[in-house]
């Protein structure tokens, strides 16, 4: 366990679940006061194989979820919350079944021929009540919030 400026930290292992064009996943756990948070940023290629994606994910979650941790998963999934397609669908259920929700439920990306929400949020909302989720204009060219 690392403290940077009171900050307590601990990394977390996941280079076995990287795989060059499937998933690329990188973790740490926060305590702050009483509670322990572990973030996950997660990108997932878009051309990658989506079954070796979702049951990584899934031993991730296995390997990290109790009832005592605040899991937080960010990142560039590219599956269109915005669209039910079946992708989502398999997406869903696997995170519902850890109690984790999307929170993104607005375009991340705008282009003048699409609008697609593929970076998204997902935390426990019974567990994290008070949070607000909104679209921030970055100037980035990756990140299209153009207005």
């Amino acid at each position: 366990m690392w403290t940077l400026t009171a900050l307590l930290f601990s990394t977390v292992e996941l280079d076995e679940f990287c795989r060059d064009q499937d998933l690329e996943v990188c973790a740490v756990k926060l305590h702050i006061s009483s509670s322990v948070f572990c973030i996950l940023c997660v990108y997932r290629p878009p051309t990658g194989n989506f079954s070796y994606f979702l049951s990584s994910l899934e031993s991730i979650l296995n390997q990290l979820y109790t009832n005592s941790i605040n899991i937080i998963i960010c990142g560039d999934i590219n599956i269109n919350y915005l669209d039910n397609t079946n992708r989502k669908l398999q997406l869903y259920s696997l995170l519902l079944s850890y109690d984790l929700y999307s929170t993104v439920d607005f375009p991340t990306r705008i282009s003048n021929c699409s609008s697609t929400a593929i970076d998204n949020i997902f935390i426990d909302k019974f567990k994290n009540t008070n949070f607000t989720i909104k679209p921030l204009p970055s100037g980035l060219l990756d990140y299209r919030f153009w207005y």
